[in-house]
């Protein structure tokens, strides 16, 4: 991106950390368009929560399901960001400006996903949280500009050979998911997608089916409240392995350890103050338990404790 000016790393960051501007012209002035989660101001207006422009629909759908308690709207939204006119300066202000011409005219649609394009796809490193799990063709949609939709939902697999727990994202609605376009913009883009069988219709001579925004909320809603409830099964089965764990390890080191602890001292200050005074075999032994009490800290530590959620 060409600019008229340097830039202080600041701001550089600030861009490569969001999406980015486009029309960036002499005057500094930068413009990207998106969505806000738009709140009650107080004053019988709307505000953009947390000042904050999403680059997708679906993002700032997930945010406000998460973040924000009370009523709140997704609303397209255009980012100025001004960085001024004297070439040595590096100030910059932005604004917010509710609308986009072209957003009235999006709706939502099915699509029907090729067998294997809803598996989990490769880990990127430095990925958005949001996109974390995402399949191969929410991957391929969102690459090729794409909003898109695909109801979801978390499960562990307990691998056959290592015995490890692992996590995996599979589908509610095996075979579809959707996505969110302007009729007008036409659907051929959508059918070169790598992974996209065909666009859910009626017929050939009706043309795609529409979805209501009220129909995708009620998906997304049943989606998060799945997967809220399987972290907080996650975090409880951690938790009770650890603790009865812990439990374990503590009255196996208790056995080992010569008597007259008190009460007020702890079992793991107890060891260290007597750890010299044992035997080498005996010594070995106390150690390796103080190691596998140390490593409980650890998730995976705990697969072969635990069932999978």
């Amino acid at each position: 991106m060409e600019r008229s000016w340097p830039m202080t790393m600041e701001i550089e960051t600030l861009m490569a950390e969001r999406f980015e501007f486009t029309d960036i012209d002499t005057f500094g002035r930068g413009v990207r368009h998106g969505f806000i989660i738009a709140v009650s101001n107080g004053k019988g207006g709307k505000k953009a929560w947390g000042d904050e422009v999403f680059q997708t629909w679906e993002a700032a759908r997930s945010t406000a399901l998460q973040c924000v308690p009370g009523p709140f709207d997704i609303a397209p939204a255009r980012e100025v960001i001004h960085f001024g006119k004297n070439p040595s300066s590096h100030a910059y202000h932005r604004s917010i400006l509710f609308g986009d011409k072209d957003d009235s005219n999006h709706r939502w649609y099915a699509v029907r996903v090729s067998p294997g394009y809803q598996r989990m796809a490769k880990a990127i490193d430095g990925l958005a949280e949001l996109r974390r799990g995402e399949s191969i063709i929410e991957r391929n949609l969102r690459d090729a500009n794409i909003d898109v939709f695909m109801p979801a939902f978390w499960k562990e697999i307990r691998k056959h050979r290592s015995r490890k727990l692992v996590e995996r994202r599979f589908p509610l609605l095996v075979g579809y998911a959707f996505i969110r376009r302007d009729p007008g913009a036409g659907f051929d883009p959508v059918r070169e997608v790598d992974g996209i069988s065909s666009i859910v219709s009626v017929s050939r001579d009706r043309g795609p089916i529409e979805f209501s925004e009220a129909d995708i909320q009620t998906l997304m809603i049943a989606a998060f409240d799945r997967n809220q409830a399987y972290k907080f099964k996650r975090a409880t089965a951690l938790e009770t392995a650890r603790s009865t764990r812990r439990r374990q390890l503590d009255t196996e080191l208790g056995r080992l350890l010569p008597r007259g602890r008190s009460r007020t001292v702890s079992l793991r200050f107890h060891a260290d103050a007597c750890i010299n005074s044992l035997d080498d075999r005996l010594k070995e032994r106390v150690l390796g338990i103080m190691q596998m009490i140390d490593g409980l800290e650890n998730d995976e530590h705990l697969d072969e404790y635990r069932e999978a959620v």
